[in-house]
C-alpha cells in the first residue's frame, strides 16, 4: 500500500487496518466472508513477495521497510507475546462482542446464529478479529483475537514518526503513554469493547489532515478512517461527524476556496460522500435484513421529554454534573486512594499515617482530563502552531472540539436518562459505563495532540515521562497484573469450566435451545459466560430468576415462556428447590445442574 499509493509508511498500518475492515464488511453483507478473507491474506503475500523480489533484483537504494513499519512489527510481535494466551474476561464481551465473533467465526457470516441482542450494531472490529481467526489460528482462538485487537489499537502509532528526527528513548516513552492512555481515559487495551477504536480512529484520522500539507490527499486518507469508524458502533457515525465538522470548518476557513468554489470543494464533498456512503450502506443492509434494534434508540431524546423532563431526570442530572465536573464516576480508576496509600505505606514502611484512612479520594474528572489536554496545548504551543500557517484556524479548531466535547457530554446526558433508563433503571441512575463513554471522545483529542507534538527534543523527554508518571499514579491496580494475561483467572477457570460440563450434555441430548435459570440473582454473569460457551446452541438473552418467574407469571405463563427451550440450566445452589417446582408443575425440559 504505501509504495503503490505513495503513501507515508506510518500511516499505512492504521490504513490498512481499516481497508480490510471496510471490504470484510462488504464481503459480509455479500455473504462471500470467508473466500474474501483468505483473498485478501493471499494478495497481501504475493503483493510483498512481489516488491520484495523486484527490490532485490533492481538493487533499489531506499531501504525495504522504513522505520514507521519496522516499528509496527515490533509492536505487532509484542502484542502476540503479551496476548497470544490470553482469555476473553470483561462482562460486555460475553453480552456481545465475543459472541459476535464466536458467531462469525462458525458460521462466517453475521446473524448465522440469529442469537445477538445488538443486531444493529455494526462489526469492523470484530470482523478484524476474524480475518487474525481464520488467517492465524485457523480457527476461534482467544489469545489470538485479543491480539488483534491490540494490534489494530497500536496501528496509529507509528504516525508519530511523520517528519521526525529519530531518538528512541522519546519514541519507547510516547509509545507507553499512549498504550497506558487507553487504561487512563477509557477501558483497557485488552478488552473487545470497541470504544477505545472510536477513540483511535478519530484521533488518528484528526492527525492525518493536519500533518499533510497537501489537504486534498489529506481529506481522502482521513475519509477512510471515518468511513471505518461509522462501522464501529451505531454511535460511530457521531465521532464521525464530529471528525468532519473539525476538518471541514479548517478546510472551509483556511483555503482560498472563494475562486473556484465549485472546484475547491469537492475533495471535501468526497469525503463526506465517502464516510456518509458507508454508514447508509450499513443501515440499508440491516434494514433490508429486518434487524430491527433490541436496544433503545436515541429516537426517545425528544423535545418533550428535554422541555418537560420526568421525574427521574433531576437525580440522573446531578449524578452526571458531578461525575463531569467533580470525578465522582472516575475516568481512570485512582491508585491515589489515601486508605489505599495508608495501607501500603504501614505495610512497606511501618510507617502509620491514620489521618490519611478519612482523607477524601482523588478523583479523576471530565473536566481535569479538559485542563490536561489544554496544558498539552500550552506546552506544545510553538510545534502545533507550526501545523497551522493561519493562526486563527487554530483557534477555530479548538474552538470546534470544546463545543464536540459540551454537546457530546449533553447527548450523554440525554441518553441516559430517556434512553438508558427504559432499559435498565439500575445503570441508568449509576452512569453505567461512564468513564469508557466520556472518555472515548477526551481520549481520541489526547491521541491527536500526542500525534502532533511528538518530537525528539529532550524538552519532550521530560514532558512525555512527566505524563507517565501522572498516569501510572490514577492507574488502577488491576492494569499492572493484567498487563500480561497468559494465565486464567478465577473467573475464566469457571467459564471453561461451564463449557466443559455442558458441551457433553448438549451433545448427548441434542439440545437446540437452553434456558438458563438463576435463584434471584439478575446480574449473575454465568448466564452470559453459559451463551458463549454453549454457542451455536442458543440461550436466552434476558435474565431469568426462579424468584421473579414464579411470582410474576403463573403456571401455565411460565409453561408457555419457557416453551420455546428444550432444557434448562441450573445452578447446585438451590438447585433441589428449583427441581422440585419444574417436576412437581410437569415443565417437560431437561434439567441440567452446574456445579
Amino acid at each position: 500500500m504505501q509504495r503503490k499509493f505513495k503513501i507515508y509508511a506510518g500511516f499505512t498500518p492504521i490504513l490498512t487496518f481499516c481497508s480490510i475492515g471496510i471490504l470484510l464488511t462488504i464481503a459480509m453483507m455479500f455473504n462471500i466472508l470467508q473466500i474474501v478473507a483468505y483473498l485478501l491474506y493471499v494478495l497481501g503475500f504475493v503483493s510483498f513477495g512481489y516488491y520484495t523480489f523486484h527490490y532485490f533484483k533492481s538493487n533499489r537504494t531506499e531501504v525495504l521497510l522504513e522505520f514507521p513499519l519496522r516499528l509496527f512489527i515490533v509492536l505487532f510481535g509484542i502484542s502476540l507475546l503479551a496476548y497470544g494466551n490470553s482469555y476473553f474476561s470483561a462482562w460486555d464481551e460475553f453480552s456481545f462482542w465475543a459472541v459476535a465473533l464466536k458467531e462469525l467465526v462458525i458460521t462466517d457470516q453475521i446473524y448465522g446464529l440469529n442469537f445477538t441482542d445488538f443486531p444493529e450494531y455494526p462489526r469492523i472490529t470484530t470482523l478484524i478479529q476474524y480475518y487474525f481467526n481464520k488467517t492465524i489460528a485457523g480457527n476461534l482462538h482467544e489469545g489470538i483475537s485479543i491480539s488483534a485487537h491490540v494490534i489494530f489499537s497500536l496501528a496509529f502509532i507509528p504516525m508519530i514518526c511523520y517528519k521526525r528526527q529519530k531518538m528512541y528513548l522519546n519514541i519507547i516513552l510516547t509509545t507507553i503513554m499512549l498504550f497506558v492512555a487507553y487504561q487512563v481515559l477509557c477501558t483497557p487495551i485488552y478488552f473487545l469493547y470497541a470504544d477505545n477504536t472510536i477513540a483511535m480512529l478519530l484521533g488518528s484520522s484528526l492527525a492525518i489532515y493536519f500533518l499533510l500539507e497537501d489537504k486534498n490527499k489529506a481529506l481522502l486518507l482521513t475519509a477512510v478512517l471515518l468511513a471505518a469508524l461509522t462501522l464501529t458502533k451505531p454511535i460511530g457515525i457521531l465521532f464521525s461527524v464530529i471528525g468532519l465538522g473539525c476538518i471541514g470548518l479548517n478546510y472551509l476557513f483556511t483555503s482560498n476556496i472563494r475562486e473556484q468554489f465549485l472546484q475547491k470543494i469537492k475533495p471535501l464533498v468526497l469525503a463526506g460522500l465517502i464516510v456518509f456512503g458507508c454508514f447508509g450502506s450499513w443501515k440499508a443492509y440491516i434494514s433490508i435484513k429486518n434487524a430491527e434494534p433490541i436496544s433503545k434508540t436515541t429516537s426517545q431524546i425528544t423535545l418533550e421529554n428535554i422541555m418537560n423532563p420526568p421525574a427521574h431526570y433531576d437525580g440522573i442530572r446531578d449524578s452526571f454534573v458531578n461525575a463531569f465536573f467533580f470525578g465522582e464516576q472516575e475516568i481512570g480508576s485512582a491508585v491515589l486512594k489515601p486508605a489505599t496509600l495508608q495501607k501500603d505505606l504501614k505495610k512497606y514502611t511501618g510507617i502509620n499515617l491514620s489521618f490519611l484512612q478519612d482523607a477524601s479520594n482523588i478523583n479523576i474528572s471530565a473536566l481535569f482530563i479538559i485542563a490536561l489536554l489544554a496544558s498539552i496545548v500550552l506546552f506544545h504551543r510553538k510545534r502545533i502552531l507550526s501545523y497551522f500557517p493561519k493562526k486563527y484556524s487554530f483557534i477555530i479548531l479548538l474552538t470546534t472540539m470544546l463545543f464536540a466535547i459540551i454537546g457530546y457530554a449533553i447527548l450523554l446526558l440525554f441518553i441516559y436518562a430517556f434512553v438508558f433508563y427504559e432499559i435498565t433503571q439500575k445503570e441508568a441512575g449509576e452512569l453505567a459505563s461512564y468513564y469508557r463513554y466520556m472518555g472515548s471522545l477526551l481520549l481520541a483529542f489526547f491521541f491527536f495532540l500526542s500525534i502532533l507534538t511528538h518530537n525528539s527534543k529532550r524538552r519532550y523527554t521530560y514532558y512525555a515521562i512527566a505524563v507517565l508518571v501522572f498516569f501510572m499514579m490514577v492507574l488502577p491496580r488491576s492494569f499492572f497484573s493484567n498487563l500480561v494475561q497468559s494465565t486464567p483467572s478465577e473467573s475464566v477457570k469457571s467459564r471453561i469450566s461451564i463449557g466443559k460440563q455442558i458441551a457433553p450434555f448438549i451433545s448427548k441430548e441434542k439440545i437446540q435451545n437452553i434456558a438458563y435459570i438463576t435463584y434471584d440473582n439478575i446480574e449473575d454473569i454465568s448466564l452470559y459466560h453459559l451463551k458463549y460457551e454453549a454457542l451455536p446452541v442458543q440461550t436466552n438473552s434476558e435474565p431469568f430468576t426462579f424468584k421473579q418467574l414464579t411470582t410474576l407469571h403463573t403456571i401455565d405463563e411460565l409453561k408457555s415462556k419457557l416453551a420455546t427451550y428444550d432444557a434448562i440450566v441450573i445452578k447446585k445452589i438451590n438447585a433441589e428447590e428449583i427441581q422440585n417446582y419444574l417436576t412437581t408443575h410437569g415443565f417437560t425440559q431437561k434439567i441440567y445442574v452446574l456445579d
